[in-house]
């Protein structure tokens, strides 16, 4: 990651695609991120007072380039292209001689460059996170809690206007030197508090805002009770958040062990390997057969669950069981309440691959009953069963019953043609105005970047992209980047600059109150640049009135 704007960052280098921090002592030091016609990336710092030259010869030889192709100085305070060679080029123009900023993009042929500016760390080492970064340790540490079946809490906060800097300032000056300090969108901080159960979280953020002197709305979520994905906590937290904001502010939790929600899905889907699905769920409805839903996470697998009951048009309840949620003691209660509830119509096994020991026991001792109270069993599950079965990890039994009719849902990215419907649709459940606007980059974005974390990512993505969208297109500068290693195909590394450059400035202008004299400081750049900068992601200054006095 190029973090080339941000007022505290470090001097970075490139390990198996991805940046890993050096220690850059106290004193601010350049460096050049280059990539080559054979598309391999490598990072050059710039020596002190003395002149850098990039060409067929000098300190970085490149071939097919001027013997100087181009010449950097760096004084220790800024770094000055000092000459250049035909054919060099400067933010895509013929170069001039003069100072360059962070982020500043040099090229020519086929080379790039990347210019990043280091800063020491501030007093305390402490600093605000861009979202961008905030997303890589809350996967990092999510990772890491479920491994060591620790708690981790994940805090969401809606400000008024102006004080989402001053909840941010207070945090950075309490918190443990593991906490984590973002910025979500404008005065909508979030914090990573690790190995921090519901109860502390609430206490936290309780004393966060009685320190600042604010009234805000608090969402929280905690990793493993409101979900182990990083998509699932970040969605439980968003939805603790509307909860408070409904309730016109307060701290609020998803309820213990939240029941996961139903990932939306067009009906009249639009890609043809979703038209085929639907055509296998009109099948199975007919047939009368139980059913077992496999696929990756958040595919929307429990969607497709409930339009295989409504094709079935059964004239009983679509019951839920939560198979996560069971323990030991709760199993016996748990089927025996579900089944009845579901006579005539459906229980729906949530994740069924999750079930616990004495889960699977209880379930399989109720199988016959099912039959006798006309009940359909669908099941979801992201695990290879057969292959648990073989091992003595899963019920023989209830495997019999589901591995007869097994439907596969495909990930996102393998149903292109139905991404922007869905995005449309989470861009209208999250509040954005009809008809809504999605820029043709946004599009693209949107069908190129490979969502992971399938559907639910896809929500998230766009509740965000509306926030900063406010009342304007979405843009690509909204939505997340590709993942990929530097070392990917063409553009990628300038797109790969352009969203942690878009995140640094959400974030200054935030810490700054929307000042942009102040924000153009903090990140080392001309108010006149910031001004284009926000132009060009789509960054809009509030009114007068809703920024803090």
């Amino acid at each position: 990651m190029i973090d080339a704007l941000s007022p505290v960052a470090s001097v970075f280098t490139y390990t198996r695609g991805r940046m890993s921090t050096l220690d850059d002592g106290d004193e601010p030091r350049a460096f050049i991120v280059m990539r080559t016609a054979s598309d391999t990336a490598q990072v050059h710092p710039l020596p002190l007072s003395a002149e850098f030259a990039i060409g067929s010869v000098g300190d970085v030889k490149v071939a097919d380039a001027q013997p100087e192709q181009l010449v950097l100085r760096w004084d220790g305070h800024s770094v000055n292209l000092v000459r250049a060679a035909d054919g060099t080029f400067v933010g895509g123009k013929r170069w001039e001689p003069g100072e360059l900023k962070p982020g500043e993009e040099l090229s020519f042929g086929n080379t790039q460059l990347v210019l990043g500016v280091s800063v020491p760390l501030a007093a305390g080492g402490r600093r605000s996170f861009t979202h961008h970064e905030f997303r890589e340790r809350l996967y990092e540490e999510l990772s890491r809690a479920i491994r060591g079946g620790r708690s981790t809490a994940l805090v969401m906060i809606a400000a008024a206007p102006g004080e989402g800097g001053r909840i941010a300032a207070t945090a950075l000056d309490s918190f443990r030197a593991g906490d984590v300090v973002a910025t979500y969108a404008s005065d909508q901080p979030e914090f990573l508090l690790p190995d921090t159960d519901a109860p502390t979280a609430r206490l936290v953020a309780g004393r966060i805002l009685e320190s600042a002197g604010v009234e805000a709305a608090v969402g929280f979520a905690v990793a493993p009770d409101h979900g182990e994905s990083p998509e699932r906590i970040l969605r439980a937290a968003r939805e603790a958040l509307q909860e408070a904001l409904r309730e016109g502010g307060g701290i609020h939790a998803p309820p213990h062990r939240v029941p996961r929600p139903v990932e939306a899905i067009t009906v009249d889907a639009r890609d043809a390997s979703t038209v085929a699905l639907i055509e296998r769920i009109g099948q199975a409805a007919e047939q009368g057969a139980a059913v077992l839903f496999v696929g990756e996470k958040s595919v929307g697998k429990s969607a497709f669950a409930r339009l295989l009951h409504a094709r079935a048009e059964r004239l009983g309840e679509f019951v839920t069981v939560h198979c996560a949620a069971i323990d030991a003691e709760s199993a016996d209660t748990v089927f025996n309440t579900r089944i009845t509830e579901a006579a005539g119509g459906t229980l729906f096994l949530d994740e069924v691959g999750e079930l616990c020991e004495e889960g699977q026991a209880a379930l399989s001792s109720r199988l016959d009953v099912l039959d006798s109270a006309h009940v359909a069993l669908i099941g979801t599950t992201h695990r290879a069963l057969g292959g648990l079965v073989e091992r003595g990890a899963f019920d023989a039994r209830i495997w019999s019953v589901l591995e007869g009719h097994i439907i596969e849902v495909p990930s996102l990215r393998s149903r292109p043609e139905d991404i922007l419907p869905l995005a449309e649709r989470f861009a209208r459940e999250s509040g954005a105005a009809e008809p809504i606007r999605v820029s043709a980059g946004a599009i693209a974005r949107l069908r190129s970047y490979p969502w992971p974390g399938n559907v639910l990512e896809l929500r998230n993505a766009m509740e965000r992209a509306v926030q900063l969208a406010g009342d304007g297109d979405i843009l690509a500068d909204h939505l997340p980047s590709e993942p990929m290693s530097i070392t990917a195909s063409d553009g990628r590394l300038r797109e790969h600059v352009d969203g942690v450059e878009r995140d640094a400035i959400i974030k200054a202008l935030a810490d700054s109150n929307h000042n942009q004299t102040h924000s153009a400081k903090r990140l080392g750049i001309s108010r006149r640049a910031l001004i284009y900068k926000m132009e060009k992601y789509g960054l809009k200054r509030p009114p007068k009135s809703a920024r803090r006095a």
